[in-house]
């Protein structure tokens, strides 16, 4: 038997133990989705890095604010670390993200003021003024690390994923070369060299000692968190044409994405719409039980680009609206004329998740003032 068509030689599931653990010990703590009871209940700590979620809902379900939450998560927890925000609508809002960053800057301070005081009097700043203002400027500092990309299609999706991997690529040569340069130099002063550094040894130095000798977190300076709001536009309008092709193009870059998210532990985010919401006249096209995804039996709809894309995924999130109440849910369904208006609860539903663990768990919240996700039936 010629070598090419040899067997490939079996691993040891010992090894593979051993790199798994190694892998799953360099990533990072999950991203807060900016509610307790959502990380608590639904995704057990958060939005994982090195995994591709995707968050499917009607529109105003909240799917861009948990974006933007996952994203302030970043940039708080990596003080070097950067965001690549890829907007397909052109709905991109800086100042929503600025209030994100603003309020979790906010409820950080009131947070750790607590913890080192312990009394609940001293958790308000003393100028409230003078501290909203430091909080706005820090957030808008931290504006210049997230990276916004704007494409239409799906061409320039590909290509934004693309050069998010290549300065990936080109950081992480840079930080070699100046830890090998850092050990030469070490090993120059212990053997008392006269020697000259070189000008390119200077220049892949310069991040090493720039941050004047403290350590550098494990984001620095690199993208960490991928956000594509939204995937069903790019996608659908290319499959519409054709859709053997567009499937084809889809799971290819989705391999693509699969691959830099989990070699370089990037936390990956995609939205993506809802479709089935309301029920046809047609029998043909009526809602069938096997067809509803959600444990809740009043809600319709499920995620957009159909069953193949879920498998392309590691984690489904699915977000709905309910009446929160049996009252409101008399108003929501009944037969009355006027319509009053009731109250809302949204819900986060797990519907997939590759690893197993958080399939079927959901968490309810209430969203306030556009920003805040607080426990609905606190």
């Amino acid at each position: 038997m010629s070598e090419a068509a040899q067997a490939a030689a079996p691993l040891l599931a010992s090894n593979l133990l051993t790199s798994a653990k190694a892998h799953e010990n360099s990533r990072p703590a999950p991203a807060s989705s900016g509610s307790a009871v959502i990380d608590e209940e639904a995704l057990s700590g958060g939005f994982r890095y090195g995994e591709i979620t995707s968050i499917a809902g009607a529109s105003a379900t909240g799917k861009s604010l948990l974006a933007y939450h996952a994203t302030a998560s970043h940039l708080l927890a990596f003080p070097r670390g950067e965001a690549a925000f890829i907007d397909t609508t052109g709905s991109f809002s800086p100042f929503r993200l600025r209030d994100v960053l603003v309020f979790r800057l906010e409820a950080k301070f009131q947070r750790e003021s607590y913890q080192q005081s312990g009394y609940v009097y001293e958790k308000a700043p003393l100028n409230a003024k003078e501290a909203k203002k430091r909080y706005v400027d820090e957030a808008t500092a931290m504006l210049d690390r997230v990276k916004v990309m704007r494409v239409f299609d799906l061409a320039g999706v590909i290509e934004a994923v693309g050069e998010v991997g290549e300065m990936r690529r080109s950081e992480s040569q840079v930080a070699e070369k100046a830890e090998a340069v850092a050990t030469r130099r070490s090993r120059d002063e212990i053997g008392d060299s006269e020697e000259e550094p070189d000008e390119e040894d200077d220049v892949a130095a310069k991040p090493a000692a720039a941050e004047g000798g403290q350590e550098v977190d494990s984001q620095g300076g690199q993208v960490g968190i991928i956000v594509i709001d939204t995937m069903t536009n790019v996608a659908s309008s290319l499959m519409s044409t054709s859709q053997t092709q567009g499937q084809a193009l889809l799971e290819s870059f989705m391999r693509l994405l699969h691959h830099l998210t989990s070699r370089r532990h990037i936390c990956t985010i995609l939205t993506n719409a809802a479709v089935g919401l309301t029920s046809s006249n047609n029998p043909e096209y009526r809602r069938r039980p096997e067809d509803s995804v959600s444990v809740f039996s009043s809600i319709m709809g499920k995620p957009a680009l159909g069953k193949t894309f879920t498998y392309l995924i590691d984690t489904s999130v699915f977000l709905s609206v309910v009446p929160k109440t049996a009252i409101d849910a008399v108003i929501a369904f009944g037969d009355r004329g006027d319509r009053v208006s009731f109250r809302e609860a949204f819900i986060l539903e797990v519907l997939k998740d590759r690893c197993g663990t958080r399939g079927g768990r959901w968490a309810a919240f209430e969203m306030l003032d556009e920003v805040n996700l607080v426990p609905c039936f606190s």
